[in-house]
């Protein structure tokens, strides 16, 4: 027996079946396998969001369901820990040329996250013997359902998002089966794309069989099968090695998702973060109940791919060199309260899921940077690793129309739009990207306009000033197009920061809201919001969106004065905002060094900078709705049917709302009031 050894942080915790030599080779091998699987379909697939935005995911999975090998450069960046053991359990015999099709959460317990994405596994057999299985996923532009590209915020359950399918056999011992592809392809609008997509799906799985076939030949079966679980033993425990470097303790961060901001108040997600002996707990008790809108995210109560992905971030943000495997995820155990948007029933809508995603990020990012950077001190190696908040969205701009020369129905991702990155603690944050959802490409304009009859009048930075701090915040994106054909449709998902800021850390200030205009500069023009179903647009409409600037981090009056220059040189500050902001004093191009230092002498305090800045608009909210009535409120309604408890929210959102803040003392406890509004309604029970 051998035990895999790093002088740095000593020797595995099991010892290895095989050698550490024979898990390094097989380690990279895998990974070039992986590469090869994700290059294929990029290659391969038909839908521009596909091949343009790399929105496709493949991996190599054990017979146990733990995926063990995972390409580091190609596709979405952090399912390594997807769900596949209720999926490969659908079925009680496997034989070659076996592939499952599964896009429906709830057979699959959780590999699936909503519709459009289509996941298929398949079998690998070697000398009639069954070894692991290939997986690949895409992200589908249209499955059905009420909108073009079958994602709408104001979807009330899943029923509305489009086709559902079970894990079913697409093909049995390699023939297609024929009936399972043509219901699928009838039900979507784009069957040309997405039949291609789906063929490019299965030539990555078979490349990968190649690879694993001369692998295999050349180490043997036996040490194949040894290595995998070596791989996935070694990834725990450096993935251990890591969270045991954070400061004992628990860590806690409450956040919001946006709703329609009249009969619902936005959705508060709790998270407190336990660092164990040798682990971390991630409890969101306390979360809001599921939502009669897309935003909710089927965990099924599991260490979910989608639960664990900001821990996922953060362990290779301090260690990059740990091999990517679900093993780096073990060492969590989650708490999430079944009937919450975190862990909702079987029939709640979830097309928008990946709003939730990027906030349940950033709350475990604010969490964890408590343990990192907070009062108590951290491991050097672990601190300065985590930034303030981003632009915490993933819009998708998805046009629909017909085309006027061809008569085609089009249906096609214009752009993914995320925001600027928060500042980190040693570095300004990143123009148009962001940690949460920096793994997808942009689409060129191009290539949309190529695509979709549509001209990209813009496509460039946010010009509201970037959020103050020692590090500013990075910049969102301001996209603009016009359209030239008759009801066209746009619907885009995911816009999220419309009404609380990203926050800022460390004295770092919260950076800006996002904005859709119909019409910009035109007498019509109006102000949209987030677009919560669709937008009909007919020819010349114009449509403008604006995504946040993210948080700042550190004091504003601790920046270079030099970069703060550069900024107004780059024409992302004027010479006010230097001065009123950051306390820098700019002149015929040139920083006033003495006037700085004076303006700056005269403002510093000796007060400790606030560890989070979250913005007015959230701090107006907590006043009118506090913590302490948002904890009793959710605690009431846990008896409640789970899908009725947002109803009871939404009632004393009302009544709240309309109250002013000087006689909120005089409401009582939210049982009376729930009592209150049961008896107004003349029912004896909430349900």
């Amino acid at each position: 027996m051998n035990q895999l050894q790093d002088p740095q942080r000593g020797p595995a915790a099991r010892p290895l079946r095989t050698d550490s030599v024979f898990v390094e080779i097989l380690n990279n091998r895998l990974n070039g396998i992986v590469s090869e699987m994700g290059h294929v379909i990029h290659k391969a697939s038909f839908t521009p969001f596909i091949k343009e935005a790399w929105d496709f995911g493949e991996a190599l999975v054990s017979v146990n369901g733990e995926i063990f090998s995972y390409p580091r450069d190609i596709g979405v960046a952090f399912m390594v820990a997807a769900m596949m053991e209720d999926a490969i359990a659908a079925f009680d015999h496997y034989e070659p040329g076996d592939v499952i099709m599964a896009n429906d959460p709830s057979t699959t317990g959780g590999l699936c996250t909503h519709l459009p994405d289509i996941h298929l596994l398949k079998p690998y057999f070697h000398d009639g013997e069954l070894v692991c299985f290939t997986w690949t996923f895409i992200h589908s532009s249209d499955v059905g359902g009420i909108v073009p590209g079958s994602i709408a915020l104001a979807a009330s359950d899943i029923y509305q998002e489009g086709i559902r399918v079970p894990a079913v056999k697409l093909c049995r011992a390699g023939q297609l089966n024929t009936e399972v592809m043509d219901t699928f392809l009838a039900n979507c609008r784009i069957p040309y794309h997405n039949r291609g997509d789906i063929q490019a799906m299965l030539s990555a799985m078979q490349a990968a069989e190649k690879r694993l076939d001369g692998t295999i030949d050349k180490y043997g079966l036996a040490a194949f099968r040894d290595g995998i679980d070596d791989l996935l033993d070694y990834g725990e425990e450096r993935s251990r090695q890591v969270l045991r470097k954070l400061p004992r303790g628990r860590y806690e961060m409450t956040d919001y998702l946006e709703l329609d901001g009249d009969s619902l108040p936005p959705a508060r997600m709790k998270l407190a973060i336990e660092v164990e002996e040798d682990g971390l707990h991630l409890d969101f008790t306390g979360s809001d109940a599921q939502l009669p809108f897309a935003l909710n995210l089927p965990t099924f109560g599991k260490n979910h791919h989608f639960i664990n992905a900001g821990v996922f971030n953060f362990i290779y943000a301090v260690d990059g060199s740990i091999p990517i495997n679900r093993g780096v995820l073990r060492p969590l155990r989650v708490t999430i309260p079944p009937g919450s948007l975190l862990n909702p029933e079987p029939t709640a809508a979830i097309g928008v899921r990946f709003a939730t995603v990027v906030r349940v990020m950033e709350m475990v990012f604010g969490a964890l940077s408590q343990a990192t950077d907070g009062s108590r001190p951290a491991p050097r190696e672990i601190a300065g690793r985590i930034p303030a908040a981003g632009a915490g969205m993933l819009g998708v701009a998805l046009l629909s129309l017909v085309d006027a020369a061809s008569g085609e129905l089009k249906v096609n991702v214009l752009q993914p739009l995320w925001g600027g990155s928060g500042a980190r603690p040693v570095k300004d944050g990143i123009d148009g990207a962001d940690f949460a959802a920096g793994y997808l490409r942009n689409i060129p304009a191009e290539t949309s306009e190529a695509e979709m009859p549509v001209l990209v009048e813009r496509y460039q930075l946010s010009d509201s000033p970037p959020a103050p701090g020692q590090w500013r915040g990075g910049l969102g994106i301001d996209m603009q197009f016009q359209v030239f054909t008759p009801n066209a449709v746009l619907t885009a998902r995911g816009l999220e920061r419309y009404e609380f800021r990203p926050w800022g850390r460390k004295g770092g200030r919260a950076g800006t809201l996002g904005q859709t205009t119909l019409n910009p500069g035109s007498n019509g023009a109006r102000q949209l919001g987030k677009i919560a179903s669709r937008l009909d647009l007919q020819p010349h409409d114009v449509v403008r969106i604006v995504t946040p600037n993210g948080g700042g981090y550190g004091d504003p009056l601790e920046r270079d004065p030099q970069r703060v220059l550069r900024d107004v040189l780059d024409g992302f500050l004027d010479i006010t905002t230097a001065r009123e902001d950051y306390g820098v004093c700019i002149a015929d191009q040139e920083v006033n060094a003495s006037a700085t230092a004076a303006l700056r002498r005269s403002r510093r305090t000796d007060d400790e900078p606030e560890e989070f800045d979250f913005g007015a608009e959230r701090l107006d909210f907590e006043a009118r709705f506090p913590a302490a009535w948002q904890d009793e409120l959710e605690r009431e309604l846990r008896t409640v049917p789970a899908s009725l408890r947002q109803y009871w929210k939404g009632r004393v959102w009302q009544r709240l709302r309309n109250v002013p803040r000087a006689e909120h003392a005089g409401l009582g406890t939210m049982k009376e009031l729930l009592a209150e509004l049961r008896s107004e309604l003349g029912r004896r029970t909430m349900g």
